[in-house]
């Protein structure tokens, strides 16, 4: 058994392992683990240089494949209709929030239980409201879940009843009735107690299984238990134009970012922290120490799910992967949501971080995390969509290594169904015709029998609907060419940009290659987004 950090005190353990198992066998299909972040930025963990400390995650990392240019969606739900459905979010039909996966969707759980497999979930859906649209009908055996894009992570939920309902719906979910949190709660112990269960509960009978552990950590309110509050105390004192030149320099050192990504070039959408005043960059400094605590803490528990799956002799046999779900998000903390009630206004220094505060991270740390790449959560652009990623496995080849291959999170759902030995069938799933899969495995990738992903003929098509928050925005990315539309007025301005010379996409191409772009959008036109 491979030795692997171990997880962090500060809560009790309580993972219920059953030492006396005996390890699956080298021929068994594996079980796969798939952990997502929630808003965490790109270089926010420490195995892409961060001075967060993530322990677990980076023992992880180190005996697996770490991939520098992975992308998620720019928003929650978005990601995860790519995710469960291996396409885009708006030919799964989840182009507004709170939309649900169309029918004609053949789930990633439910083609993994076609595949022989236990199917677990614990944490953020954000796909539909209404128990109909939950994952106890769309394919997980177990689930427990917070149906709504967020809420507090501790201390009391933000939405009102018992259990707590939101538009008429239960906000939580298990196995698809509604359910009270327990008292005393927090949201990463909650979503880790509950899928360590879930797998305990079949732990022996021969059958694989895939768990899918959404935390819903580090997405603000930024809350961690008391005894974490101040392990990173007058940590980001220097603010956050320091920190981006520390983590730039440090994950090119390592390789993380490419090297003609210019910081130069770079221009910031937050006030200049010379600008602010001593009680601003107090408060800023406050919930950036939150921000790193509740990352730290969120490392601590996926680590009790490997010391569950060590103790248990599986993991030596499991596939875990790890990605975010979008890029740093800016929000500020007097930022008002409109998918939650919210009623918790205590943002006093003093409480920041506790129950009852609602900060959030601000534009200027979320810049720290994206090493100088453009834009943030909510923008198409490449520090919108880039996430931190990687696959740990016996049989990964070039552990500890980086790989730079343009993925997705479409890619995710072919690549567990490579791993099940269940290849990607479009034409029908269970008898009734299903939505075709636009991913790619890159299990080959992984363990070293393949070199690529995609062709230089494949596309990847990507939208952005008009909200309230985010204007409407489209892409297409043909690798190295990225095509970038802005709509105002319900007319689109394109920009070109080549990601492998312009990786922080400075300079716009389009005139200059005006058939290459012309191309482009046709291809773009014609992929019905």
């Amino acid at each position: 058994m491979v030795a692997l950090a171990a997880c962090q005190p500060g809560e009790p353990p309580d993972s219920g392992a059953t030492a006396d198992l005996e390890p699956a066998g080298a021929d068994d299909k594996p079980n796969i683990l798939f952990v997502m972040a929630d808003d965490l930025g790109y270089l926010d963990p420490g195995f892409f240089g961060s001075e967060i400390r993530t322990p677990n995650l980076d023992a992880l990392a180190s005996r697996g494949l770490k991939f520098t240019n992975f992308h998620a969606a720019p928003i929650c739900a978005s990601t995860r209709a790519m995710l469960m459905s291996g396409t885009t979010f708006i030919e799964a039909g989840v182009a507004a929030m709170d939309a649900p996966l169309l029918a004609n969707v053949a789930t990633m759980p439910e083609r993994l239980s076609a595949a022989g497999y236990h199917t677990y979930m614990a944490g953020k859906w954000n796909l539909g409201t209404r128990p109909e649209d939950g994952p106890a009908a769309r394919g997980f055996d177990s689930s427990y879940v917070l149906m709504k894009a967020a809420d507090n992570h501790l201390g009391h939920n933000l939405f009102p009843g018992s259990p707590p309902t939101y538009e008429g719906h239960a906000t939580y979910l298990e196995n698809g009735e509604p359910v009270e949190l327990p008292e005393d709660w927090f949201s990463s112990r909650v979503y880790t107690d509950k899928l360590i269960e879930y797998i305990g509960a079949n732990s022996g009978d021969g059958v694989p299984w895939f768990g899918y552990l959404a935390l819903t950590a580090p997405h603000w309110p930024l809350q961690v238990p008391e005894d974490w509050l101040d392990r990173y105390a007058g940590r980001y004192d220097q603010g956050y134009g320091a920190l981006l030149e520390e983590r730039y320099a440090e994950a090119k050192r390592r390789g993380i970012i490419p090297s003609n990504l210019d910081l130069a070039g770079f221009t910031s959408v937050a006030d200049p922290w010379e600008s602010l005043s001593e009680q601003e960059r107090s408060a800023h400094s406050r919930s950036m120490e939150v921000y790193a605590a509740l990352v730290e803490n969120m490392d601590m528990h996926i680590g009790r799910v490997v010391d569950f799956l060590a103790e248990s002799g599986q993991l030596e046999n499991t596939v875990i992967v790890f990605s975010s779900d979008n890029g740093a998000a800016r929000e500020t903390s007097a930022f008002q949501p409109t998918t939650i009630p919210r009623t918790d206004t205590d943002n006093s220094l003093a409480n920041i971080g506790r129950e009852g505060s609602f900060s959030a991270l601000g534009p200027g740390w979320a810049e720290a995390a994206m090493a100088s790449y453009r834009a943030l959560k909510g923008s198409l652009l490449e520090g919108g969509t880039l996430v931190p990623a990687f696959i740990s496995y016996r049989d990964v080849t070039n552990k500890n290594g980086l790989d730079h291959s343009y993925l997705t999170i479409m890619d995710l759902l072919p690549t567990f169904l490579d791993i099940a030995e269940d290849p990607v069938v479009d034409a029908e799933f269970q008898g009734g015709p299903v939505l075709p899969v636009r991913g790619e495995s890159f299990w080959g990738l992984a363990t070293g029998t393949s070199t690529q992903v995609r062709t230089a003929s494949d596309v990847v098509p990507w939208v952005v609907p008009l909200s309230d928050s985010y204007p409407t925005q489209t892409a297409l990315v043909r690798w190295p060419w990225k095509l970038y539309g802005a709509s105002s007025g319900g007319d689109i301005r394109w920009s070109l940009f080549n990601l492998e010379s312009d990786p922080g996409e400075r300079q716009d191409l389009a005139s200059e290659h005006s058939e290459l772009t012309a191309e482009l959008i046709a291809i773009w036109q014609a992929s019905g987004q």
